[in-house]
């Protein structure tokens, strides 16, 4: 539980933003089970945070409820989860603080992300060296083309076999046809060079 003021607010913050999201704001069930979850955690009450406990006051279900035969707080958690991954990968893709449900239990987990310093602007040795490493590609480039067009190649002829055509409609009269096409392509190749 966070005990600071600030990060109680910074967790209520994160809470709010992740609800208003697309994909909390139009699932009121899911929504509902989050900001139990995470609302009971803050005020310090993880001890209410139970499947029997959620499905009565989430769920609505009577006080009288066995979770072996009713999963509705394990199938809801697992699509919670899911939602929130859902949401970090997309939306809140910016967010410091992560609310995570861990698997196997309904307390959730405030986690900060590291805040990585933004890749280096280019600029000074990294922009010469990336100027550096075009111009030898460029080079290289010039070099395979001029090598290729200066130094004659052995032509060697190439071999090809032309398949004799099929005539598929079965009609005698077309076996004519196909086997005409046939002589003329192996015509036709044979009059190319190489």
């Amino acid at each position: 539980m966070p005990t600071a003021e600030s990060e109680i607010q910074n967790a209520r913050r994160e809470l709010e933003r992740v609800l208003a999201s697309t994909g909390f704001s139009r699932n009121e069930r899911i929504a509902r089970f989050l900001r139990f979850v995470v609302e009971e955690h803050l005020e310090g009450r993880d001890s209410a945070l139970k499947e029997s406990v959620i499905a009565v006051e989430v769920f609505g279900r009577t006080t009288d409820h066995d979770p072996k035969q009713d999963s509705i707080v394990r199938t809801e958690a697992g699509r919670l989860r899911a939602r929130l991954s859902e949401y970090y990968l997309r939306e809140g893709k910016g967010d410091e603080l992560v609310i995570e449900l861990p698997k196997g239990g309904y307390t959730p987990v405030f986690r900060r992300l590291e805040t990585t310093p933004q890749s280096a602007p280019v600029g000074g040795k990294t922009r010469s060296t990336l100027w550096f490493a075009i111009a030898l590609a460029g080079f290289a480039v010039v070099l395979a083309a001029t090598g290729w067009w200066l130094f004659p190649h052995k032509r060697t002829p190439i071999s090809i076999a032309v398949l004799p055509l099929e005539n598929l409609g079965h009609e005698p009269a077309n076996d004519y046809l196909a086997d005409g096409l046939t002589d003329e392509l192996i015509r036709n190749l044979s009059v190319i060079e190489g």
